[in-house]
């Protein structure tokens, strides 16, 4: 932001105020969830960001199945890594489903769901005129006739919030060695605390016990697990050399009802 369909040359060589889109689209009913994410509401990259997300996601979408299939990118640092694979043990021992079915998309094919409806999105930003987070609200709204596309927003934590689920379950669980190499994991309540994984689409499943536990234990554990709270994080306040850059550099393109929603003065939190 700001953005137009006559967008003035001087604004490309510069850093405007970013906004982020995280989607998570439930294929039955076709709605997806678009996390609009202003620059200043980002707890940067990594598990507990995304799994904030998903997880808000999944307690707005579901509507009391039991089974989930869920299909995502190859991001390592977002999405294959181990807390991923703890998030939805957990899910499975808390009791928010009973199955499910966590698939990664092979090399080569790394297009969705999620981009086409993004693909609307960007369609109608790119002859909308934006100038304030609230303006890509409503071009996200308006992208699709067939209302597939929901705006979310933060709006300091009373939208949705995040949470620290490194640290809530890696107490729990352990990592799975050479993880990278699989494509396909299954989490079943029934085996709380086991995975399986598969290589390649129809091949042979492997099976591994990720809990920290022994047999002594394993039901102390699962109970703690099943009643377990994270902690909230907070997105950490925008720096002030970033403020005062899009104070001097950007507010003059901003129309001047949004100047101080976009580019505000610099202050010192």
């Amino acid at each position: 932001m700001p953005h137009s369909d006559q967008q003035i040359g001087k604004v490309y060589y510069l850093s405007a105020r970013k906004v982020h889109l995280f989607g998570i689209q439930d294929e039955a009913v076709r709605e997806q969830i678009n996390y609009v994410l202003d620059e200043n509401e980002l707890l940067g990259k990594g598990p507990n960001s995304t799994l904030s997300l998903v997880f808000d996601g999944i307690k707005l979408l579901n509507k009391g199945e039991k089974h989930l299939k869920i299909t995502c990118d190859n991001a390592g640092g977002q999405n294959k890594n181990n807390t991923t694979l703890w998030f939805y043990l957990y899910l499975v021992i808390a009791g928010y489903y009973e199955s499910i079915e966590l698939n990664f998309m092979i090399l080569g094919h790394t297009k969705f769901k999620c981009d086409g409806s993004f693909g609307l999105i960007k369609k109608l930003y790119r002859k909308t005129t934006v100038d304030c987070v609230d303006h890509v609200v409503n071009v996200v709204k308006k992208s699709s006739i067939a209302g597939l596309n929901k705006a979310r927003r933060y709006n300091d934590r009373n939208g949705f919030q995040y949470f620290d689920i490194i640290n809530g379950l890696e107490t729990y669980f352990k990592k799975l060695p050479g993880l990278q190499k699989f494509q396909h994991f299954i989490f079943t309540n029934a085996n709380p605390g086991i995975i399986k994984a598969q290589e390649i689409a129809n091949g042979t499943f492997q099976e591994f016990k990720l809990l920290k536990i022994n047999k002594f234990t394993a039901n102390k554990i699962l109970e703690k697990i099943k009643a377990l709270t994270f902690s909230i994080l907070v997105p950490p306040p925008m720096k002030y050399e970033r403020q005062d850059y899009l104070y001097q550099n950007i507010r003059p393109f901003v129309k001047d009802e949004y100047k101080n929603i976009t580019c505000p003065k610099p202050i010192i939190k």
